[in-house]
């Protein structure tokens, strides 16, 4: 059992304290069945209810929990819940085309099964997909935190409400609604080790007062700017040099300037010994393990570690009644985001073997030569000899990610004696530009420099400005997302049976995606070495129709059902049931149960024909200079047009105990399994493997590239256990406390490694990516007229290295600490303090250097350090 779990069990223990699933509502928050309150819906059904806890876990996280906690973005939020345990894209990973976004993979399943709704509906994804071309996402960062009332968590599948990648569960963004009053804000943040200066500045406006004008206007502003921090600005990173497991000169490159003769490394070094500017004499053993001397380079100035970013965002939602019992509303949320970063896994263009071009009439691959010619001034060796160069005069791979995202809605809603009904029409878009300012090479012209001797490889600086403007190349790729369509849906009662009236819900939806992701054309032109493509050009139509009940079977038991038929035009129909059990065994006690079946369409980028040509890096057994060190080859994935749906059926099982108004406690069993799995081999596998129709390797030995293809791999199965709790006390003198955590413990999560291979288990294991078994936020909370603070408290379990790494076998867990202060002492004013990572702890050393250059896992951690925020609300 886990640290964290253990302290939990204790505390259930001493406080008798308990947990559920709207325990991160606030400290305010109490069981709605212990006072009157009105129906609403809640994520994971569309059937208006009163009762706080249905068959659905539903965490909900409050507005105060948002403002106090510590995080500025929703993605940051999100991304701490303990149900995010892993495969997410983070936007401090900077070596993609998703660079700078965010999105949330709950279950450990990845983002592609996690459903990302705003007000219940949603949003078209990002335009660049993520891990390769597998992850179609809604970018988190797009997403309005100022107008954000609460974010509603469902841990279950429902693709039974709300059709595919409804899989792992959904996020429920909801904005404030029906609000009268201005506000306005802004916050200033540093981090205690330098660099990741941020400001962020708000106003919220509301008019009209819906029962009393008959209609309210909401408009939201936000502004937030962050600047970037690069590898030389942390001890932990600057220098490049690293003593501890698995590490050597990790953060350092050999290939400066050398040659390559008979498998050693010759340093590139003029008549004086003098390797080029910018570049250090040294042994490249430590580096790579090849014999001799090199011209090597420090990376760490020329490595991001979180890209700048500057995000401007704007909603607006209103509502109007225009008859009686029939309201009109529409919303509009438009973002622009704007990130700038190194380009992580080559921030100049370096000449190496393995690289490849594409063949501009062919469209395939071919490999571009990285030999000097015999008849190059600089090559002593009179034959053409092998190099590998890094030309700092070609300029620095500067990549600037551009998005813009919207979405604009209208509809319709009504209420009547027998049934509520609701239509809309919606339409969303996210189009991205990603723009590389030089670092590439004209394959051609770089060729007739080397043949011709017009590049001065000893002194770059010396070489005609006209020669490298013919070599250096500047690259936009751009990619488009949309999104839109129509829904329909009607709820109410059916009629009373003995224990109560039944409530039903139907529906029928309609909407179109499409997904269009272009290469540069210096790369269609086949002029870029080197060239990283993401090429995906795929639509679709789907057509769906829904129902729900709820069932009183007894006073105290519920049951619902629901089903889903979803139409898709590119691979047929799919059928999705729930069935779920809600006994109110007690005043007390409320027991909870469902199975489901569900589905994941294949993404647009995964079951059409995309290619995928991309760099990282991967642990090569068989290297011939150091078994087992990680190496940098091409990565080939192409997708799959003959692709099954993904099939999933889940299973829960929770208690929920509320004693009291001020204690809920919840602890809730949850068990996926997937079929039909799509996906890759894992990259480190088809090199252990070392088929040579995967794996390309030189003459030497060394890997140069790694081929893979989507495909439905067999089966997935996970399970885990949630606990939440949520504890309030007041006191007259002393003010009011909270507790409040959130608990989540992976039991297994097995798959196959190889197509048609056993289920592993890859729970509390770094195999493919990281995946902690045990996650947890736990927030300590006190008021007392106008001061509160909030100390929050994240926990994340270390995991076992698979293979091991020399001198390391497990990673150690993490803990962070927030503390929020604020101060309302001021008429409508409150003045507020912030400091992330009270103690400054740094990420868990990682010998697999799973990192760019760096010994820890970037999909999991950062290194901002210590962070400090001051900032001021105001309401009119």
């Amino acid at each position: 059992m886990s640290t964290y779990a253990t302290a939990l069990l204790s505390s259930v223990a001493i406080f008798s304290l308990p947990m559920a699933a709207q325990a991160q509502s606030g400290p305010a928050s109490v069981p709605a069945e212990s006072a009157t309150v009105a129906d609403v819906v809640v994520t994971g059904s569309n059937i208006r209810r009163a009762a706080a806890e249905g068959v659905n876990a539903v965490q909900v996280i409050g507005r105060e929990e948002l403002e106090t906690s510590g995080k500025v973005t929703v993605a940051d939020l999100l991304r701490s819940i303990s149900a995010n345990t892993g495969n997410a894209t983070n936007e401090t990973s900077n070596s993609g085309w998703a660079s700078g976004s965010a999105g949330i993979g709950l279950r450990g399943l990845s983002q592609k099964n996690t459903l990302v709704l705003l007000n219940g509906r949603r949003v078209a994804n990002y335009g660049f997909p993520a891990n390769g071309l597998s992850d179609t996402f809604v970018n988190l960062n797009a997403l309005p935190m100022v107008a954000t009332q609460r974010l509603e968590v469902l841990k279950d599948g429902a693709s039974a409400v709300y059709g595919s990648d409804a899989v792992a569960g959904v996020v429920n963004v909801i904005t404030r609604q029906d609000f009268e009053g201005l506000e306005f804000g802004g916050s200033y943040g540093v981090s205690d080790a330098g660099g990741l200066d941020t400001w962020q500045g708000k106003i919220v406006g509301g008019y009209g007062d819906l029962e009393d004008d008959g209609f309210n206007v909401l408009v939201s502003l936000e502004a937030y700017t962050r600047e970037r921090l690069d590898q030389d600005e942390r001890d932990l990173t600057k220098s490049g040099i690293y003593s501890g497991p698995g590490g050597r000169w990790n953060g350092w490159s050999a290939k400066g300037a050398r040659f390559l003769i008979n498998g050693a490394s010759v340093p590139f070094v003029d008549a004086q010994g003098n390797c080029p500017q910018g570049m250090v004499l040294t042994a490249s053993a430590p580096i790579d393990g090849l014999a001799g001397n090199t011209c090597a380079i420090n990376l760490a100035p020329y490595t991001t570690l979180i890209p700048s970013t500057d995000r401007y965002q704007a909603y607006v939602h209103a509502t109007a009644r225009v008859a009686p019992g029939i309201e009109a509303f529409g919303e509009l949320l438009y973002s622009h985001i704007e990130g700038a970063s190194i380009f992580g896994s080559s921030p100049y263009f370096t000449l190496e073997g393995g690289r490849f071009a594409l063949n501009a009439q062919t469209g395939l691959a071919e490999p571009v030569s990285n030999l000097l010619p015999a008849n190059n001034p600089y090559n002593p060796y009179g034959r053409a000899v092998p190099i590998e160069y890094t030309f700092f005069d070609l300029g620095q791979s500067l990549k600037t990610n551009t998005s813009q995202a919207y979405r604009a809605l209208a509809g319709l809603r009504g209420t009547g004696a027998r049934f509520d009904w609701e239509a809309a029409v919606f339409a969303s878009a996210s189009r991205e530009r990603e723009r590389v300012a030089a670092g590439f090479a004209n394959r051609f012209a770089l060729a007739d420099a080397l043949a011709t001797g017009s590049l001065n490889l000893w002194e770059p600086n010396a070489t005609p400005q006209a020669v490298l403007d013919g070599i250096r190349l500047s690259t936009l790729r751009p990619a488009e997302s949309e999104l839109y369509g129509a829904d329909f849906k009607i709820s109410g009662e059916l009629f009373s049976l003995p224990a109560g009236p039944i409530g039903y819900a139907a529906g029928v939806e309609y909407r179109h995606e499409a997904l269009e992701s272009r290469n540069p054309r210096e790369i269609d032109a086949g002029l870029q070495v080197r060239p990283a493509i993401a090429a995906v050009d795929g639509e679709r139509d789907v057509a769906a129709v829904y129902v729900e009940a709820n069932v009183p079977i007894l006073s105290t038991v519920d049951l619902q059902i629901a089903g889903r038929g979803d139409h898709y035009s590119d691979f047929g129909e799919a059928f999705s049931p729930k069935v779920g059990v809600r006994w109110r065994a007690h005043e007390a006690w409320l027991v909870r149960a469902s199975a489901s079946r569900g589905f994941r369409a294949p993404s647009l980028s995964e079951n059409s024909a995309s290619t995928n040509i991309s760099y990282g890096s991967v642990a090569d057994p068989f290297d011939p200079d150091i078994p087992g060190s990680r190496q940098s080859p091409t990565f080939f994935t192409v997708g799959n047009t003959d692709l099954e749906p993904e099939k999933t059926r889940s299973y829960n099982f929770g208690v929920v105990f509320t004693p009291t108004r001020d204690t809920i406690l919840s602890v809730d069993w949850y068990r996926v399994e997937l079929d039909n799995l799509v996906g890759t081999n894992n990259t480190t596998s088809i090199v252990q493997a070392n088929n040579s129709a995967d794996v390309i390797r030189d003459g030497r030995g060394k890997l140069v590239a790694v081929y893979n293809r989507y495909q439905n791999l067999s089966e997935l199965k996970t399970s885990g256990v949630d606990v939440e709790l949520s504890q309030r006390w007041r006191t007259d003198r002393w003010g009011d406390f909270a507790l409040q955590t959130a608990y989540t413990h992976v039991i297994d999560y097995r798959r196959p490694v190889t197509v048609g291979g056993p289920l592993v288990d890859y729970a509390g294991t770094n195999r493919g990516a990281s995946l902690p078994a045990d996650k947890a936020t736990t927030r300590a909370g006190w008021s007392k007229g106008d001061l509160e603070a909030d100390l929050t408290w994240y926990y994340t379990s270390g995991y076992d290295l698979v293979p091991v790494v020399t001198g390391q076998t497990c990673v150690d867990a993490y803990n962070q600490v927030d503390l929020y202060l604020g101060w309302s002492g001021l008429a409508n004013a409150k003045i507020y303090a912030k400091i992330e990572n009270l103690a400054d702890e740094q990420p868990p050393y990682d010998g697999s250097f799973p990192g760019i250059r760096a010994p820890y896992d970037f999909s999991q951690y950062d290194l901002r350090g210590r962070q400090f925020r001051i900032g001021f609300d105001y309401r009119f």
